[in-house]
């Protein structure tokens, strides 16, 4: 039986060295052996290992790891083929950087590839349209998607109920194949999906007949979904796990909904604030008056002073939208706009003509602005 890699040797600390101790043994070896400073013929193979032996002693996720399955007895690592601690270093270097140990870490040019029975689900995507009326309370809407799911005849296994499948026997169950090539640079390994189960890590001798060895089905489902009151345009809701199933254990993907409000004939938004352009009669905003302002509830009575001018703005206060996640309403801002007429009779010309007489008698009388600079003309 090959001899056991012992990393705490190579560093020449003890098992129960702290990472004070393993940096500072570290970087003494690093000095020693660089290429760059040694010359004997092992140098290069040398410092490789010290960096190997750091970089998983100095991690205390891997450390726990090495301790556990590395030189004990015990139950034998992904990557230790021995069974009984690991017998070389590309047999560490497999086990904590090629994907065997549950590590992502890349080292030394290394890539892990994902196993393709536990892939998390992917997101659905929908749209729905409403009006702005449709936001003030919140709305429950049916959604119709087409999603897969997991085959219910395999339980996603992708095996023909009460057949066997077996371990991939090209990548041992891990859906990667480690290759190792020598450059300039040194020694370099690569992880890529096994060619032989194409990633899935065990070979299935009889394909489920329902799903055809997919694991997964396409269904078609209804599902409720409550969108919330003042919801704006744009907005993107997420319901958790109701989109495509994953393979094996992984989780489902999302579902995620974008609102889009049809314009307003009368109204437009910012936020949970509304504003509307009130038009109002020369004599209205003359006299003042009172008038009924449309709102998306109903209607209110707006109290417009005399000598209100054009383009003035009134506030009814909680005439606006829901604040989405919040307490109470926006505002209603209401902005009068003189409502000039596009044709006139001939009375309705007399009738102006008189009325513009007496105003500039009036503005006369007063020495007021208007009758000054028409004077200067």
């Amino acid at each position: 039986m090959p001899t056991q890699v012992d990393l705490y040797s190579i560093l020449g600390v003890s098992r129960d060295a702290n990472g004070d101790d393993i940096k500072r043994a570290y970087r003494r070896l690093a000095r020693q052996y660089h290429p760059d400073v040694s010359s004997t013929p092992d140098t290069e193979e040398r410092f490789k290992e010290i960096n190997l032996a750091y970089e998983v002693l100095s991690d205390p996720q891997k450390r726990q790891q090495y301790d556990t399955y590395g030189t004990t007895g015990g139950r034998a690592a992904s990557g230790d083929p021995f069974g009984a601690g690991f017998s070389s270093i590309s047999d560490i270097f497999d086990f904590f950087f090629s994907g065997g140990g549950g590590f992502s870490q890349g080292f030394g040019g290394a890539a892990t590839a994902r196993r393709r029975d536990y892939q998390p689900g992917e997101d659905l995507h929908r749209a729905v349209h409403l009006k702005l009326e449709d936001c003030l309370a919140d709305k429950t809407i049916e959604l119709k998607v087409e999603r897969r799911e997991r085959c219910e005849s395999c339980g996603g296994s992708r095996a023909e109920p009460g057949s066997q499948t077996t371990t991939c026997l090209v990548c041992g169950g891990r859906g990667v194949v480690v290759q190792y090539r020598d450059t300039l640079l040194g020694r370099m390994t690569t992880s890529t999906t096994c060619p032989a189960c194409h990633g899935e890590g065990v070979e299935i001798s009889l394909p489920c007949k329902t799903c055809r060895g997919s694991g997964l089905v396409e269904k078609s489902r209804t599902i409720s979904v409550t969108i919330p009151a003042g919801i704006d345009d744009g907005n993107i809701m997420r319901v958790g796990g109701q989109g495509h199933s994953g393979r094996g254990a992984a989780p489902a993907g999302d579902l995620l909904v974008s609102v889009s409000l049809e314009p307003h004939e009368f109204f437009t938004r910012d936020g949970a604030d509304l504003y509307v352009d009130l038009p109002v009669h020369y004599a209205d905003l003359v006299q003042g008056t009172t008038i009924a302002v449309p709102t998306l509830s109903g209607e209110e009575q707006l109290r417009i002073p005399a000598g209100t001018g054009s383009h003035h703005d009134f506030v009814l206060r909680g005439q606006g939208m829901p604040r989405l996640r919040g307490h109470g309403r926006g505002n209603l801002y209401v902005r009068t706009v003189l409502a000039v007429p596009r044709k006139l009779s001939r009375k309705q010309r007399e009738l102006l003509g008189q009325l513009k007489q007496e105003d500039l008698s009036a503005e006369k009388s007063s020495g007021g602005i208007l009758y000054r600079l028409l004077k200067r003309k």
